[in-house]
C-alpha cells in the first residue's frame, strides 16, 4: 500500500490537494477500482480520520481510494464555498482519475459532499454510495446563525479540522435552493447505496428515508440504518460505515 499526495487541477485554475491511496506496488488502473471520496460542509479530506481509515481497509480489498479537498476548503486556498463549485471540482477530479486511466469508478459524499455528488455530472460512474447524506433541505440552530448576516457578504465559519475558518456568502444559499433535488434523486440510475445513523442530528433520518424514496426503487438501490450512530459518527459506528462500504463495493465494483 501506498499514500501519494497528489494536485488536481481545477477550472479555476487553483490546484486541490488530495491523497490517493494505491492498494498494490502492482498498480495497474485500467483493471483496479477506485473510490473518489467527497467530504463534507466545514470538514475536509481527513474527515477526522475517518477517510484514511476507510481508504486503508479498502486498499487491502484490492480498491485504490482518491480523497481530496474541495475549493476553499482543508488545505486549499480561502475562497467562497457553494455547491456549484464543488460540484464542478468534483467533475474535474472525476476527469483526473479518468486520465490516470482508471476505468471502474464508484464515487462517496458524505454529508453536504453526498448533495454535492448528486449534482455533479459524473457519466459512466459505476456506483454511488452516501454516507449521512444532506440531500433534502432543512436548517438546523447552528445553521441558522450562521446564515442570519450572510445577506450583509461574506461569513466566515469554523473548520471542523486543523485548517482555517472557510468562506460562505449568499451563493451558499441560492445555489441549494436552485438545485432541483427530487429530479435528481428520480435519476439516479446506477446503484446507490445509503448509510445513516438512526441519531444523526444534524440530517435527520426521516429526511433521509424520503430522499431514498424518491429514486430508483429496485433491488440495486439499498438504504442501510446504522443504529444509534449520530452524524460525526466514529468508532464502532464508523466500523460499520465501513464494513456496508466494503461489502456494496464489492458486489458492484
Amino acid at each position: 500500500m501506498e499514500e501519494k499526495r497528489v494536485l488536481i487541477p481545477s477550472a479555476t485554475g487553483n490546484k486541490l490537494h488530495g491523497v490517493l491511496y494505491i492498494a498494490s506496488e502492482k498498480n495497474i488502473p485500467l483493471t483496479t477500482p477506485i473510490l473518489i471520496m467527497c467530504h463534507g460542509f466545514t470538514g475536509d479530506k481527513y474527515e477526522w480520520g475517518r477517510f484514511p481509515k476507510t481508504a486503508k481497509v479498502l486498499n487491502k480489498e484490492g480498491y485504490d481510494v482518491l480523497i481530496f479537498d474541495f475549493s476553499g476548503s482543508g488545505e486549499n486556498k480561502r475562497e467562497v464555498v457553494n455547491l456549484s463549485k464543488q460540484a464542478t471540482d468534483l467533475e474535474n477530479v472525476y476527469e483526473w482519475v479518468k486520465i490516470q486511466g482508471y476505468s471502474k469508478i464508484a464515487v462517496l459524499g458524505l454529508s453536504f459532499g453526498g448533495q454535492t455528488v448528486l449534482k455533479a455530472s459524473l457519466p459512466e460512474i459505476i456506483t454511488y454510495i452516501f454516507w449521512a447524506p444532506l440531500l433534502l433541505l432543512h436548517t438546523t440552530g447552528d445553521q441558522a446563525d450562521w446564515f442570519k448576516d450572510i445577506a450583509k457578504g461574506p461569513v466566515e465559519i469554523p473548520s471542523s479540522g486543523e485548517f482555517d475558518p472557510i468562506i460562505i456568502d449568499m451563493s451558499f444559499v441560492t445555489d441549494m435552493g436552485q438545485f432541483r433535488v427530487k429530479p435528481a434523486l428520480k435519476k439516479l440510475y446506477p446503484p446507490t447505496l445509503i448509510v445513516q445513523g438512526t441519531n444523526d442530528d444534524k440530517v435527520p433520518l426521516e429526511l433521509t428515508k424520503k430522499a431514498f424514496s424518491m429514486m430508483p426503487q429496485d433491488n440495486n438501490h439499498k438504504l442501510v440504518e446504522v443504529q444509534d450512530a449520530t452524524h460525526d459518527f466514529n468508532e464502532k459506528h464508523l466500523q460499520e460505515f465501513i464494513k456496508e462500504t466494503v461489502s456494496w463495493l464489492k458486489s458492484y465494483l
